[in-house]
Parts: C-alpha cells; sequence; structure tokens
C-alpha cells in the first residue's frame, strides 16, 4: 500500500502563466546519437487518460487492435519555449527521414501533403465530430505520441520533483492540460504499407500546474529533467527512483 504521506496533493487549476514557471529550452537529446530524440520542454499534455489507461483510437477499424498507451502534447506558439520545441522536433524529423533512407525534408512534404502520417501537426487538425477546433490546439503544434514498443508500454512518469510516481497517482500528477517536460523519439515506418514519421514518448516530468482540459528508446533518469523551483504545495520527497548501473547525463541541468 503506498503511504499517502507520498502523493501530492491534487494540483489546482492554475495556468501556466500564473504560476511563472521558469523557461527551459527545448533540444535534440544528446544520448540518442541518431538525432531522432528530443526533449521537450513546458509543452501541455492532451488526451493523457490513456496514459493510465490503454485505450483504443476513436475510429479504429482493425478488429485485431490492441488498446494503447499515450497522449498528445501541444507545443504553444506564444510560450518561450515555442521555437525551441519546434526547432528540436523538426531536426529530428530530418533524421528520421535519413535513417528510413528518405530525403532530409520528407517530414515536410509529409506535413503539407499528407499530416494523417506525420506525429507533428497543426492543432487546428484536431476536430470534434462538431467541427471544432479542440480547446487548447488552436493555432498551435500538436506531438502525437505512443509510449514504448508502439504504445503497449507506458513511458516513464514522474512528478514535478521528478519522483517516479504510480500508477494510481497518473490522473492527477499527469493530467489533460498539465504542463509537462517529455523525452520524444520520432521515427519513420512503413506499417500496413503506409509510408510515415510517427513517434514514442519515452518520458514525462510533469510540472503540475496548468488548467484542466477536457477530455525505438533510450535510458532515462532523474537528471534529464531540470530541477524546478521548490513550491510547498507538491511533495519534496526523494526520488524513488533507485539506484543504477548506467551512466547519469546532466543534459538538462540548465540554471533556471
Amino acid at each position: 500500500m503506498i503511504s499517502t504521506t507520498s502523493i501530492p496533493p491534487k494540483p489546482e487549476k492554475l495556468s501556466n502563466r500564473d504560476t511563472k514557471e521558469p523557461s527551459t529550452m527545448g533540444k535534440v537529446n544528446e544520448k540518442d546519437k541518431t538525432g531522432r530524440t528530443v526533449t521537450l520542454t513546458n509543452v501541455r499534455t492532451s488526451f493523457a487518460d490513456s496514459l493510465h489507461t490503454a485505450s483504443l483510437p476513436k475510429k479504429n477499424n482493425d478488429p485485431n487492435a490492441k488498446p494503447k498507451h499515450g497522449a498528445n502534447f501541444i507545443l504553444e506558439s506564444d510560450t518561450p519555449d515555442f521555437d525551441s520545441n519546434k526547432a528540436a522536433c523538426i531536426s529530428a524529423m530530418k533524421a528520421a527521414s535519413r535513417e528510413f533512407k528518405k530525403p532530409e525534408d520528407w517530414w515536410k512534404t509529409l506535413w503539407e501533403d499528407k499530416p494523417d502520417n506525420l506525429s507533428f501537426k497543426k492543432g487546428d487538425r484536431f476536430k470534434s465530430d462538431a467541427g471544432e477546433i479542440y480547446k487548447g490546439y488552436k493555432g498551435n503544434i500538436v506531438v502525437s505520441a505512443k509510449g514504448p514498443q508502439g504504445g503497449l508500454k507506458r513511458p516513464q512518469m514522474r512528478d514535478r520533483n521528478k519522483r517516479i510516481i504510480e500508477v494510481s497517482e497518473i490522473l492527477d500528477v499527469v493530467y489533460n492540460g498539465t504542463y509537462a517536460d517529455v523525452i520524444i523519439s520520432f521515427y519513420g515506418t512503413e506499417n500496413g504499407g503506409t509510408p510515415r514519421i510517427t513517434c514514442s514518448v519515452e518520458s514525462i516530468r510533469s510540472r503540475q500546474v496548468g488548467e484542466r482540459l477536457g477530455g525505438g528508446g533510450i535510458y532515462v533518469d532523474e537528471d534529464d529533467f531540470d530541477t524546478l523551483p521548490q513550491d510547498n504545495s507538491f511533495d519534496d520527497g526523494p526520488s524513488t527512483s533507485g539506484a543504477s548501473s548506467k551512466p547519469k547525463s546532466d543534459d538538462f541541468d540548465l540554471d533556471i
């Protein structure tokens, strides 16, 4: 049984701007020498329920399809992190295109002509059955990512203080609308005979702020995320990730 003292309280419904969260910078993750993996900072999480309970796409027509874990991550165009996050994604998609034996700008062809075959899309393309753009998506860019192993596994998830969270905590810590830092790997695939660039989310560190919204991998440890300023409303206990024989990285130890 988990001690209730170790579980952070439910975050308040604050906007990211109200909390004065520090801006970091999205970048290509140097641990993956292929250049396909990025760390995106201060992105907004959407459709996060399947991080807890695997689900099938709404318009699934495959009777053999297995439920998958995943989420959408919104790159908000009016945040300081937008340009660096976007540039990191483009660099990674170019690397994925090269590795897949396609021209470097293949991702751009998909972006313009075949957006359904790219996991990096204009937010305005995400609409309800009534034709309304999803809340928080308009004018932004959205990265749709499955968990590791094609979504059969959950990504590693941590709270604001980089503590690995339990499954029972996911919906409170990595909720729809929370801002987060995420590690994502892009790759080319031709599953089903259709060439595309998709991506997997390897790890998520929730910042535990943000108003709620509706509705190939690498080793990751706690040093892959910056340390955020302490806040008395969050649990500041030690990380429970345990010791590891794998080297730690200071890739994200930026001064903020």
